[in-house]
This record gives structure tokens, C-alpha cells and sequence, in this order.
């Protein structure tokens, strides 16, 4: 149904290569889940196969992408700019008179009053204009789904919708995510783009597997390859001292053969050439010897060195009456307390307050002189100078020592030197997250605010991130839905509903 033949991809301006020489094929209830680093070329491979009018703008590519007769329903990691003045009503008007409308909103916690309402979508949560969209391309029912993050933004109940669509549809999916429990829980087979060799060479590996299989299995050759390159590299060593040894002990005998003694001298000469030529050898046997590999998951998220804070300290006692946004009533009767050490998980609905709670536990944070706080928003466009590189970001007033700290802890994230003086505008979510991280390390904080710190990361990185958290010996507060973050991370999960703070079952995630 879906077909791709040969397909290379690589970066407009300066011919990065993305994607090369991929082939692959979608048949009836496929389940292809495409991962890969921050940056990899992801989302652009999507575009390429649903948008080249778009993609044409800032990338090149060669081969061939056949669909036809069979429709694509596309669904974009972001919401494009010009829906946000759209009013919902008008979005989701041409479905209005479909009972299906009404029956998978149900399924995806969405309620039905939402589709009269003249409020713009930009006016909305990320979850709530996922779930807007997701039911448009539902109901369009098209014979292919390719879906960019289609978990992003969405809560708990939203994300085991997607699950429950994706495992349940019989027509193809190919998705990308970096949910893992999604992952392991649909994917029949993964493509797994790679950028190696210091991110000089493109790589893709398609797998039958199911996620969790295939990670092992990437895990366990990652290893065994590193261990065989080790191994040659020293036999290599071993081999390369032992003939040294032996040049210079024919070199020795050269200089010292008596001028009288021709026929020894031939001899040592040609002994001489026989020894050069084994070298020769051996240089060539060590040019095409197994090599270490790259691995992009192996980047370093360390906070263990973050300031602390004592476990019995106050880091924040809030008693709020009543949580709003504008005239809207979110919550009321909020009540929370965090102490030096702990990490505190939110849940909840989308457009529940979540952010707005956060935003407020900031604000009076940030009063506060025995405290650095460090508040990681869910959009980092708000926070971020697009034109500005990724250097001057993270230093924003020149200091040489800043500067080369900048660097060195992009380099240890996977930011190539050229990545590094790129404008941020041009990152991918994931990029941006560990640009964000970067900054979390300079400021040295002992208290952390995360706005769904992980949902732009790759499944590969995430389990680094979650190690580096659980080791921060400061105090976190964690708006977040990744279920695996909640359990590794977080000491206590409260659930934000309309009556206030609630203790979750941890056995939920």
C-alpha cells in the first residue's frame, strides 16, 4: 500500500545526510514505528512521503514514494499556525452530524461541548488540540495513517486512546513517538534511523521486531561490537610492537653487517622489504578492522553534581483558594507541600490547569533567595531566540570560559560543531529539549519545575534523561503523562482535578 524505494534525503542548505538508500514497504495492519536521535530526520521523512510541496523548502531528496490509489491521513508533530484563529466550532463543523464524532470523543475523554464553543484553537491546550485533530483524521478515514508524536500533549487517557487506535486499526501505521510504553505496546517492526561516524554518515535499520525486542537487541551488538573493535585494536597493538621489534633488529644488523659480507647484506635488504611489506599489510587489515561504534543514546544527562538541598527543607507550601486562567475556574482548594528532596509527579486532564499551576509555583519561587529554581516550559519557542545559535543561547553574554563550557556540554549531548552555531529555529523538539538541559546544568539549580520534560526526547534518550533526574538531589515538580518517567522518577503522583490536589495510584503507571 505504501512503498519506499531508494530514498535518500539530506538537508537543503548543506547537503546533511538525513536518510539513505531506504527501502521499505506498508502492507494492510502494519504497525511501523520509526526512531532515532534528536534531529535524525524523523519528522522529515514523514514530510517527504505526505508533504513534498513542504518539505521542498528545506530539503533534497532522490527516489521514489508510491501510494497511490490509497489515501495518507497525516497528522503533524505541531499544530499548524493557521488553525490557531480557527474557532472549534468551525474546525469540527463539517463532522457535527456524524454520531462517529461524538462516540470517539468519548473514547479520548473529549467533551462534546467543546465543538460549540466559538474559542480559537490556539486558545487551547496542546492536549486538546491533539485531540481535535486526531478525530478530524479519524473521521476522513483514509487508507494509510502516518502519525508525527501523536501521544504529545495528550493525558492519560488520551495517550491509551492512541494506543487502542494504533493497535486496533487493520489499515497501516507508520508513527513516530517517544513514548516507550506506546512503542512496546503497538509497534509490530521499527525503523531505526541513525546518524554514525560522528554524525557524517546516515543509517537505517528496519527491524521486525517489537521495541522493546529490538532495543535489547541494539544494546547487545552495540556491546559486541565494541568489544570485538576493542579486541582488534589490541591485537593490533600487540602485532604493530612485535614488528617494530623486528624493523629495527634487521635495521641494526644492517648497519652493523660488515661491508666485506655482500651476500649478508642482500640478504638483510630483501629481509628489510619483506618486513615493510607486512606492515603494509597490516595497515590495510587495520583500515577495514571492526570498528567502535556510535551510539546516540549514550549522552551524558549526569545532575548527581547539581546543588542539593537538606531532605527536612521547605522548598514550597502552597494553599490556593482557587487556581484560574482569566474567568475560567480550573481548580480550587489546592494544596501542596514539597520538601528538599522530593519529586513530585502532576497528572491530570487536558486543559485542566496543569501548566497554569506551574506557572504560578514559579512565579513565587522565584522570590525566593536560598532557592534556584530552574523552570523548564513545555514550549520552549516562547523562551527561545530562533535566530540566535545554540552557543550564544546558552552564553548569552560572550564569556570565553562560559563559551567553551557551552560547547563541551553540547558536544557530550550529540551536537555536532556545526549544530552548535545553527540557529535554534531550525532545531527539532528533541534538540530543544537537550539545548533546554544544557542550560538546566549551567544554571545550576536545586529545585526543578519540568513542563513534560520528555515528550520531545527519542526512546533511546529518554532512559538517560530519567537516570539523570532520579540523581538530582534537589527538589522536582514534574507536570508530566510519560508513564515510565511517573514510576522511575517520581516519589509521589497527584492527579490535578476540578476539587484540587489528589494522591494517584502508583500502580497506574
Amino acid at each position: 500500500m505504501l512503498q519506499i524505494k531508494d530514498l535518500t534525503v539530506s538537508r537543503a542548505h548543506d547537503g546533511y545526510p538525513l536518510i539513505s538508500n531506504l527501502n521499505f514497504s506498508l502492507q494492510k495492519g502494519d504497525k511501523l514505528a520509526i526512531i532515532g536521535g534528536e534531529g535524525n530526520g524523523k519528522s522529515a521523512l514523514l514530510r517527504v512521503i505526505c508533504r513534498p510541496d513542504l518539505a521542498a523548502s528545506y530539503l533534497q531528496w532522490s527516489g521514489t514514494v508510491t501510494h497511490q490509489p490509497w489515501s495518507l491521513g497525516y497528522l503533524e508533530q505541531e499544530c499548524p499556525e493557521e488553525l490557531f484563529g480557527v474557532a472549534v466550532s468551525e474546525y469540527i463543523l463539517p463532522y457535527l452530524s456524524d454520531a462517529e464524532l461524538f462516540r470517539q470523543a468519548g473514547l479520548m475523554g473529549l467533551g462534546a461541548d467543546l465543538f460549540y464553543t466559538s474559542r480559537q484553537l490556539g486558545s487551547l491546550s496542546g492536549g486538546e488540540r491533539m485531540k481535535l485533530r486526531l478525530l478530524r483524521l479519524i473521521l476522513d478515514q483514509p487508507d494509510i495513517y502516518v502519525l508525527d508524536e501523536p501521544a504529545n500533549d495528550l493525558d492519560l487517557e488520551g495517550i491509551g486512546y492512541v494506543e487502542s487506535l494504533i493497535r486496533e486499526l487493520s489499515k497501516p501505521v507508520l508513527f513516530v513517538s517517544h513514548d516507550e510504553t506506546l512503542l512496546e505496546r503497538t509497534a509490530t517492526s521499527i525503523l531505526h534511523i541513525e546518524q554514525i561516524w560522528r554524525r557524517t554518515e546516515a543509517r537505517a535499520t528496519l527491524s521486525g521486531l517489537g521495541f522493546r525486542q529490538y532495543r535489547e537487541q541494539y544494546l547487545h551488538n552495540y556491546e559486541k561490537q565494541n568489544q570485538l573493535a576493542a579486541k582488534a585494536e589490541a591485537e593490533y597493538r600487540d602485532k604493530q610492537r612485535r614488528h617494530l621489534e623486528i624493523q629495527d633488529k634487521v635495521h641494526r644488523d644492517q648497519m652493523n653487517i660488515s661491508r666485506k659480507d655482500p651476500s649478508g647484506g642482500r640478504l638483510l635488504k630483501k629481509k628489510m622489504h619483506a618486513v615493510k611489506s607486512t606492515g603494509r599489510r597490516m595497515e590495510r587489515e587495520y583500515e577495514n578492522r571492526i570498528r567502535r561504534t556510535d551510539r546516540e543514546d549514550d549522552v551524558d544527562f549526569f545532575l548527581a553534581d547539581m546543588p542539593g538541598l537538606p531532605k527536612d527543607k521547605e522548598v514550597l507550601r502552597l494553599e490556593l483558594k482557587e487556581l484560574r486562567a482569566g474567568d475560567l475556574l480550573l481548580s480550587k482548594n489546592i494544596r501542596l507541600q514539597v520538601g528538599g528532596t522530593e519529586r513530585i509527579g502532576i497528572t491530570g486532564a487536558n486543559g485542566c490547569g496543569k501548566s497554569t499551576l506551574l506557572t504560578l509555583i514559579r512565579d513565587q519561587l522565584s522570590e525566593r533567595k536560598d532557592l534556584t529554581v530552574f523552570y523548564f516550559p513545555q514550549d520552549w519557542n516562547v523562551f527561545m531566540d530562533g535566530q540566535i545559535s545554540a552557543v550564544d543561547f546558552l552564553d548569552p553574554i560572550g564569556s570565553q570560559e562560559l563559551r567553551q563550557a557551552a560547547s563541551n556540554l553540547l558536544g557530550n549531548l550529540n551536537f555536532s560543531r556545526e549544530e552548535m552555531l545553527r540557529q535554534t529555529s531550525t532545531f527539532s523538539g528533541g534538540q530543544k529539549v537537550k539545548l533546554a538541559y544544557a542550560k538546566m546544568r549551567l544554571t545550576k539549580p536545586n529545585v526543578l519545575l519540568l513542563d513534560e520534560a520528555t515528550r520531545f526526547l527519542s526512546p533511546l534518550s529518554n532512559p538517560a534523561f530519567r537516570r539523570g533526574l532520579a540523581d538530582f538531589p534537589g527538589a522536582i515538580v514534574s507536570i508530566s503523562h510519560d508513564r515510565v518517567f511517573l514510576k522511575e522518577v517520581c516519589d509521589h503522583v497527584l492527579g490535578l482535578t476540578a476539587e484540587g490536589l489528589v494522591v494517584e495510584d502508583p500502580g497506574l503507571y
